[in-house]
């Protein structure tokens, strides 16, 4: 560290250093912003934006009414095979449990039926569901299901078996479409995810479909510094397209 640089830069770096040192390792909690305030001889502003600065950077997670902690590796999911989240997380060294928010047939008044492009009087499921890696919320699945192409959905108990799992038994898709774009959660999401209100969280948007009928609407909503989307391919158009619509993407 050198004088010129601006103190809220010293701090981060000085963080990073402990950090790097397992001094403070995964998922220790850091002090608090006056005991930082306090160490470094600066205002709590400046300690504020050195902290919100490292969580942009992924650095620092802070989890609402428990503090800011260090992040630990963060898990990482192919985008055109997202696979199982439960064996993600088992992958990843972590416990998963799943939340049942809700687990229905839509009423025919209902305005979510408009997420699959279905006609009039034909049944539609939906499930919300938050994941949790070690009691931390790691996603939010809403996932709206062609009662026509998965029998027995409703029967389902996903906290004990992923939603993802019957539908790879059960349904046959010939093509996916997916959607990836950055978003601000809702107060109900925020809550759900414990995260801030100007906290970016990552959406994969996907739908399938066998053969022209759709099967399945899925919203994958992820706390942006908990969670990372990968792909890989081979620079090949045919290999490309072949990940793409493989049908055991779900």
């Amino acid at each position: 560290m050198t004088n010129d640089q601006p103190m809220y830069e010293q701090i981060k770096i000085s963080i990073d250093r402990r950090i790097e040192a397992e001094e403070w390792p995964s998922d220790f909690q850091i002090p608090s912003e006056e005991q930082l305030a306090e160490e470094f001889g600066v205002s709590r502003l400046t300690v504020r934006r050195a902290l919100r600065e490292l969580q942009a950077e992924g650095v620092l997670i802070r989890i609402q009414g428990r503090g800011t902690f260090v992040v630990g590796p963060r898990m990482q999911c192919a985008v055109f095979t997202l696979s199982n989240i439960s064996e993600e997380i088992a992958q990843n060294g972590g416990v998963h449990y799943c939340q049942v928010l809700s687990h229905l047939a839509l009423p025919p008044e209902s305005p979510l039926r408009s997420m699959l492009p279905l006609p009039p009087g034909q049944d539609i499921y939906h499930s919300r569901l938050l994941h949790l890696e070690d009691g931390t919320p790691i996603q939010l699945e809403d996932r709206f299901v062609n009662a026509a192409e998965a029998p027995g959905y409703l029967e389902q108990d996903f906290t004990t078996q992923p939603s993802h799992s019957f539908l790879v038994r059960n349904t046959t898709v010939t093509t996916v479409d997916n959607m990836i774009r950055a978003v601000r959660a809702n107060d109900e999401a925020q809550l759900l995810l414990q995260i801030d209100a100007g906290q970016p969280c990552l959406l994969l948007d996907r739908s399938t479909w066998r053969d022209g009928v759709p099967v399945t609407r899925s919203r994958f909503l992820y706390p942006g510094d908990r969670y990372r989307l990968r792909s890989s391919h081979e620079a090949r158009p045919s290999r490309i397209t072949s990940s793409l619509f493989n049908v055991k993407n779900r």
